[in-house]
């Protein structure tokens, strides 16, 4: 029968005595500085955004100081006929907490430039369902639409001059085309055709 020698190994838990409570309350200072925002940051934010007194980005959602996240697509179109700014989409992977489903959704980012702070992100996924109050036919949604579409259209236009389009890009030509004559609407009974008035 072999025995160990109590060499410690890489493997082998290490002991350690306790940290005293003076440094573990140290520690979570440097841990709040790190992750708290500049305060005098946050307030130039948040009075630029116009968002209530005593508002503060929530860590637990990802949040900063530069990066926020709203509700509803809704939420984030008030606060772009509010203080403007320019809007992108981006697909992204979205899963349950426990990681059991996952699904792709369209992020919506507005992006909004805050004096003396710099581009501020403001982002939530565009929900399609109006039947649960979901609207789509807002300006935020509208310019994203018409940009994506304007884009498709001019890449297709282009394959055009010089050759045939097959019959599924025909179709998504006068998809991006139709696309962009509804946005073009929203836009319009909006009073914010402004916001597409250069076309590509």
């Amino acid at each position: 029968m072999q025995h160990s020698t109590g060499t410690l190994t890489s493997a082998d838990p290490t002991p350690t005595a306790p940290l005293p409570q003076s440094a573990r309350d140290a520690m979570r200072r440097l841990e709040l500085a790190l992750t708290t925002p500049d305060p005098a940051i946050v307030e130039k934010v948040r009075t630029a955004l116009g968002f209530p007194r005593g508002w503060r980005p929530d860590a637990h959602l990802g949040e900063t100081a530069t990066y926020v996240t709203m509700w509803s697509q809704i939420e984030l179109n008030a606060l772009f006929e509010r203080v403007g700014g320019t809007v992108t989409t981006r697909q992204v992977e979205r899963s349950t907490h426990d990681g059991g489903s996952t699904w792709t959704a369209t992020e919506l980012t507005l992006t909004v430039d805050v004096p003396d702070v710099g581009p501020v992100e403001v982002a939530t996924d565009i929900e399609d369902d109006p039947g649960r109050g979901y609207r789509t036919d807002i300006p935020v949604v509208a310019v994203t639409r018409y940009e994506v579409a304007s884009a498709r259209t001019a890449e297709l236009s282009a394959a055009m001059d010089t050759r045939n389009l097959t019959s599924a890009e025909f179709d998504a030509l006068v998809l991006a085309q139709d696309t962009m004559a509804a946005a073009r609407a929203v836009l319009t009974a909006a009073g914010q055709l402004h916001l597409i008035e250069v076309d590509r």
